[in-house]
């Protein structure tokens, strides 16, 4: 990914990186110093340690989220994350369905290529959304030749095969195993999240 984010910086005028973590702020360094390190520069969000509100404390990424495109109506937003990370499975659409600057939404099914990465994901929450804001990839190759100044958002030689249920069960758990795939969401965190903004 670090690549094919490169590849877009260099590709698209005025394309600004903004990363999300709900890495607490005592593993900040370690995180910054691993972005700097591979990914295009941009700014960050990390999980404060200001516990004021519920909100903050449950839903960091969601508060950060809603922040971020609330100060920049006039830009547009790519979400990139992967579906092993349950509250980007749903606070991204829910974003994607309450302000119209968000233009896309790019998730990496981890459990299409990453044997031992089987985190059943949920895709509810996209069925409100059309079909063609919002991608399933395997591999960085999927979305490397996507323009998103010209509206790209899919890559038409993707399968997407979306449920709107529980997905990517490991094939040792029955299809009706959402008490367990709720419980594997719930304990998911992603290691990069980011916001694209035209």
């Amino acid at each position: 990914m670090p690549a094919a984010l490169a590849a877009w910086q260099q590709r698209i005028p005025n394309l600004h990186f903004h990363y999300d973590t709900t890495t607490p702020e005592q593993g900040s360094r370690l995180y910054q110093n691993f972005l700097d390190v591979y990914y295009p520069q941009g700014s960050l969000d990390i999980r404060s340690l200001n516990f004021t509100t519920a909100d903050q404390i449950l839903k960091v990424r969601n508060t950060t989220l809603i922040k971020v495109l609330q100060a920049f109506p006039q830009r547009k937003f790519i979400l990139l994350a992967d579906t092993s990370n349950g509250d980007v499975m749903k606070d991204y659409p829910a974003a994607a369905a309450s302000f119209s600057n968000v233009q896309c939404i790019l998730l990496r099914n981890t459990s299409a290529t990453d044997s031992g990465d089987h985190f059943p994901y949920d895709t509810s929450g996209f069925k409100t959304l059309s079909n063609s804001s919002y991608m399933f990839f395997r591999t960085p190759d999927d979305v490397l030749g996507l323009d998103f100044s010209k509206g790209d958002c899919r890559n038409a030689s993707v399968p997407q095969n979306v449920t709107f249920a529980y997905q990517g069960l490991p094939a040792i758990l029955p299809g009706s195993a959402s008490t367990l795939a709720a419980s594997a969401l719930a304990a998911s965190a992603a290691l990069v999240a980011a916001l694209l903004c035209l």
